[in-house]
């Protein structure tokens, strides 16, 4: 299907958007942090129903960092006004995953006059200190010694210090390991780093996470008011009662299990997700 990409002036950046399809726009807020857009694509079916804005946020994909106390949650939060206001959508439709997804929220909870929907799609990390412990004990509990030693190799290498994109993607899909259903779907993924998502897909992390606290996340999502959709994977290593949270928090929200899915349904279980959640979009979505 074919795309429009354009970089549109956002505070001190320009933000690179691609477009596919037409009708009501649905803004994909992708996730890492730090990781681009480019990994969102496989929702590109969902384009025969709507249109799919994808962008890469500060500091990847061919979006710049600029001022890097902009790589924050409030600074996403802003960046994305910024961008729905340039295109012109005055009552966004987000869908956001893992990260991304509680951008989407935190979005929807700050600015809840104008934005339309939201769905979160494998919603991570969970925010509450148990839960978390279990999602890290899962995570180390699916990796093996032969992760670990070809991630520290990697990290070893010249082309590491260097950030060389290439050994930058291989060590980003190397630490997602325990986020897939089949092993075999890394091999034949492509996140698409650029020379600028290489160079910060290290600090993003840091950055995001450090700032999230002071904003209140639960009490943020409490003041949603638009219809969200909750998607949560019956093998995601994140704790399912953290879904169960969030649709807890979140009024009126709906909820869905994908079962035998995990992490990245939009990629390995591509058409049980679309089936999923189109339907509940052309509900919800004018």
């Amino acid at each position: 299907m074919k795309d429009t990409s354009t970089s549109i002036p956002v505070g001190d950046i320009e933000v690179h958007c691609t477009v596919v399809g037409k009708g009501t726009p649905l803004v994909v807020v992708h996730g890492g942090p730090g990781l681009g857009g480019r990994y969102m694509r496989d929702l590109d079916r969902w384009a025969d129903a709507f249109q799919l804005v994808y962008y890469s946020q500060r500091g990847s994909g061919r979006t710049p960092v600029g001022d890097p106390a902009k790589v924050s949650f409030a600074g996403a939060i802003d960046d994305l006004n910024g961008l729905s206001a340039a295109l012109g959508i005055d009552h966004v439709n987000l869908v956001g995953h893992s990260v991304g997804a509680i951008l989407a929220a935190m979005y929807a909870g700050t600015h809840p006059e104008s934005t339309a929907s939201v769905v979160l799609l494998n919603t991570a990390p969970p925010l509450h200190p148990g839960l978390q412990q279990t999602f890290g004990r899962r995570l180390a509990s699916r990796r093996t010694p032969e992760d670990d030693t070809a991630k520290k190799a990697i990290e070893a290498s010249p082309q590491f210090e260097a950030r060389d994109p290439k050994t930058m993607e291989r060590h980003t899909l190397n630490t997602y390991i325990p986020f897939f259903r089949n092993r075999a779907s890394i091999g034949s993924l492509t996140l698409g780093f650029t020379e600028i998502t290489a160079a910060n897909v290290l600090a993003a992390p840091k950055r995001m996470f450090g700032s999230l606290g002071a904003l209140d996340p639960m009490q943020t999502f409490a003041r949603i008011q638009c219809p969200t959709l909750v998607v949560h994977s019956e093998l995601d290593p994140v704790p399912v009662e953290w879904a169960h949270a969030l649709v807890d928090t979140i009024p009126g929200a709906d909820y869905i299990l994908l079962e035998g899915a995990s992490h990245f349904a939009h990629i390995e279980d591509a058409q049980q997700l679309a089936d999923a959640v189109l339907p509940w979009l052309t509900k919800h979505v004018g």
